[in-house]
């Protein structure tokens, strides 16, 4: 069975952690990639928190996401199994191969080291950091959906991600990176990393 790295790729929003994060992967042959992105509930789902005065949901918070299914899928990779406890195929390797060497499992995410059980199996952390303005700047670049409504950015995203950041301010094990660094610098410093784990 092979070894497993667990690398986390956490992050403010528009950060370049997911950019970072396939480049691990497209780097590493025969590694996984887990992005947290793909475990938010529906939009209607009843376990939203929902902000009156935006009639909006709160897409950043834990709770907006199915976090017991990524630890869950996370798991299956680990002990080689090729199915996500939503019967999606996640694997991109013929799992019955024998790999003796060892495997990076990558996960992306922009609250992975505030969810625990997530946390605790990363062998490797890093963490993207951008000011509010250059946060706004990009992020009005991209199209979400559902999109975000006027007045989301200040009262929802900027306060969470100051909130989330304090609370993983404390894991020495971090290693925060400025988000505004060439995207190559960054990459060869996490590549630098990782082949000294391997």
């Amino acid at each position: 069975m092979a070894r497993w790295l667990i690398v986390g790729i956490g992050g403010a929003t528009c950060s370049g952690k997911t950019t970072l994060s396939k480049k691990l992967h497209e780097f590493f042959k025969n590694s996984r990639l887990i992005n947290q992105d793909s475990y938010f509930l529906s939009e209607d789902d009843p376990r939203h928190v929902h902000i009156p005065e935006l009639n909006h949901h709160n897409w950043d918070i834990l709770t907006s996401l199915d976090t017991s299914r990524m630890y869950a899928d996370v798991l299956k990779i680990l002990s080689g199994s090729n199915r996500s406890s939503s019967g999606a195929n996640i694997n991109s390797l013929n799992i019955n191969k024998k790999i003796e060497e060892t495997r990076v499992l990558i996960l992306d995410g922009f609250l992975i080291f505030n969810d625990k059980p997530i946390a605790e199996l990363c062998n490797l952390k890093y963490f993207l950091t951008l000011t509010k303005q250059q946060c706004w700047e990009r992020r009005q670049q991209r199209v979400y959906d559902p999109p975000d409504v006027p007045g989301y950015f200040d009262k929802v995203i900027w306060p969470e991600y100051e909130k989330h950041l304090e609370e993983i301010k404390r894991e020495d094990k971090i290693n925060f990176i400025d988000g505004t660094m060439k995207q190559e610098e960054i990459f060869q410093r996490v590549l630098a990393d990782i082949s000294k784990a391997m």
